[in-house]
């Protein structure tokens, strides 16, 4: 998501706050092997990186205050060091005059295990039992009411939103904070489910939402905004990540920049391989890939995946057993690790054998039939389920049992198609390629 602004500015600022949201300090990043060490450092270290940023940023803003819409820590049992350090940029911020509103959510909800330790008193943390507003004054002047409400415990159902009263026309800027699933979130558990018309009917001017680890836009008249998490922590995190400043000018009128803050930024880019011939060609794609991507850097570790797709004679190479991972090392090698580098993380194949796969199943005989039965079975959940009992000796038994996830629908699906790609380059003759 690019740095833009969402309206225009006078210049002439009343107040400026920082919103941000799922900041999972001390999460740990997934589904990474082999990492080079110094590149495990700086991922251990990312979300605090992220969450330092972000007050500098604050202080640097002169902003008023910093919101903080849920899941600050990853789990409701957080380490003492997560809650340690949290509290040192609490500190400055207070130091600086800076207050913060916190609300609780899912993954660090009021019930969890917290430290005892002093905050400042400008940090304010929303109750769980009902919605509450905190009035935001300077030189007498209220300039504006925060209101929120923080999970009680992780798993909250209900509608929050229904809450939260609505602002009469004559009171200041209005606040709304909440962690929630505003509609149908793809990807995310539906906590605190509420509907946009639910947030609109408030006349709040500003809802600064969290859980949604995508920023986004979900409004503009008025603003409901996902501010995403400032750290992306795995392939299903992609491109910048940061926080939203909010400028407030003296009329009411609202000015949002999305400020990316991570230190480690994760891309996945697809490369097609159906009009390469060789492994040298496959090579120079990759490295041109990895080359634009150390362009735009920006001083940040660059963590790389790329999907190989398309048709290629190629296949037979990228199914070699050796030959992936000894191109991901060769990558890995040529590449500096420290800031502004970027590190390739896998190469996942999703190409095809050269077979026009409508072509072979027209042709009537033992390889059409092989592919109809195909189609069938992806075609029956019933059926994709059968795969499981073949793979039981992996699955089901022993200590490995309770380490291996089960497959799924579409994990099924792919260990299916690869087995069909397989058997039809043993079934069909190498002059037939080209023309199927």
């Amino acid at each position: 998501m690019a740095a833009k602004k969402r309206s225009k500015s006078n210049n002439d600022t009343d107040f400026i706050f920082v919103h941000t949201a799922d900041l999972h300090l001390d999460s740990s990043f997934h589904g990474l092997s082999d990492i080079n060490p110094l590149l495990s450092d700086v991922m251990t270290k990312a979300t605090f990186a992220a969450y330092n940023k972000i007050i500098d940023l604050c202080i640097e803003k002169n902003a008023d205050f910093l919101l903080i819409a849920g899941d600050i820590y990853d789990s409701a049992d957080k380490s003492l060091y997560a809650q340690l350090k949290f509290l040192d940029g609490l500190k400055r911020l207070s130091d600086a005059g800076i207050a913060t509103y916190i609300t609780h959510g899912n993954h660090d909800p009021l019930n969890g295990w917290s430290a005892s330790l002093e905050w400042p008193d400008n940090v304010k943390v929303f109750s769980g039992d009902y919605v509450e507003t905190f009035s935001v004054s300077r030189n007498g002047r209220v300039i504006a009411n925060i209101s929120g409400i923080s999970y009680r415990t992780t798993h909250i159902k209900e509608n929050l939103a229904k809450g939260f009263q609505k602002k009469d026309p004559d009171s200041p800027y209005a606040i709304g904070m909440l962690h929630c699933t505003v509609g149908s979130a793809e990807g995310h558990y539906p906590y605190a489910p509420c509907s946009v018309q639910d947030l609109k009917e408030t006349n709040y001017d500003y809802w600064a939402l969290g859980h949604i680890h995508q920023p986004q836009f979900v409004e503009t008249e008025p603003f409901i905004v996902y501010s995403g998490n400032p750290q992306g922590r795995d392939p299903g995190e992609p491109g910048e990540r940061g926080c939203m400043v909010v400028e407030v000018d003296k009329k009411g009128n609202t000015n949002v920049d999305f400020v990316p803050v991570d230190s480690v930024r994760w891309c996945v880019e697809e490369l097609s391989v159906s009009e390469l011939e060789t492994e040298a060609d496959l090579i120079e794609q990759l490295e041109e890939k990895m080359d634009k991507l150390f362009e735009i850097s920006d001083g940040r570790h660059l963590i790389c995946r790329f999907v190989l797709t398309g048709r290629s004679p190629l296949k037979r190479l990228l199914i070699k057993d050796g030959f992936l991972p000894d191109l991901v090392q060769h990558l890995r090698d040529n590449y500096d690790v420290g800031p502004g580098s970027v590190w390739l993380e896998r190469l996942k194949d999703e190409t095809s054998f050269p077979f026009e796969r409508a072509g072979l199943l027209s042709r009537q005989d033992f390889i059409s039939d092989l592919l109809s039965i195909t189609d069938q079975i992806c075609s029956d959940s019933d059926c994709l389920m059968e795969l499981d009992g073949s793979l039981h000796d992996l699955f089901g038994k022993g200590k490995i049992r309770h380490i291996l996830k089960s497959l799924d629908e579409e994990e099924r699906t792919r260990i299916l198609k690869t087995a069909e790609e397989l058997l039809l380059d043993k079934l069909i003759p190498e002059t037939e390629h080209e023309n199927n």
